[in-house]
């Protein structure tokens, strides 16, 4: 009988820390799940469409002509940034004269500008967030 206790001890413990488990790896996902999509309305109330923007590449032979979408991560910082657009432009244009065409042909390429944008975007932006950075308009030539 006494073995029999003990089982029933183990049984119950591994139920009670497998339903702790599953609670714990089960929880963030629940989260992710919860999280709210953004509606085209309320991304548009937190993007900003920069202007079409002319630079220079790296090797002074190219250039690009590119347009980037902004989403912040309210409508305060919406606001905030669309008051240092002169920043926002200059940080767009050091970014993208950073690289080389070669750099910048493929989904790798744009993939890539769009992250050290965003970066360089988070650092110039102090109020609110940056999300993510979208190239709407792109021509090297």
């Amino acid at each position: 009988m006494g073995k029999m206790k003990v089982l029933v001890i183990l049984l119950i413990a591994v139920v009670v820390l497998g339903g702790g488990a599953m609670y714990y790896l089960k929880s963030p996902a629940a989260e992710a799940e919860s999280e709210k999509k953004l509606s085209a309305e309320e991304l548009a109330e937190m993007s900003i469409d920069t202007d079409i923007i002319t630079t220079n590449l790296a090797t002074g032979e190219n250039y690009a002509v590119v347009q980037f979408n902004i989403q912040l991560n309210s409508k305060k910082a919406k606001e905030a940034t669309e008051k240092r657009t002169a920043e926002v432009r200059a940080a767009i244009i050091s970014t993208v004269a950073g690289f080389t065409k070669e750099e910048l042909v493929g989904k790798e390429g744009i993939a890539m500008l769009e992250e050290q944008l965003k970066t360089k975007l988070s650092e110039t932006i102090t109020e609110g967030k940056v999300e993510r950075v979208l190239v709407t308009e792109f021509k090297l030539q």
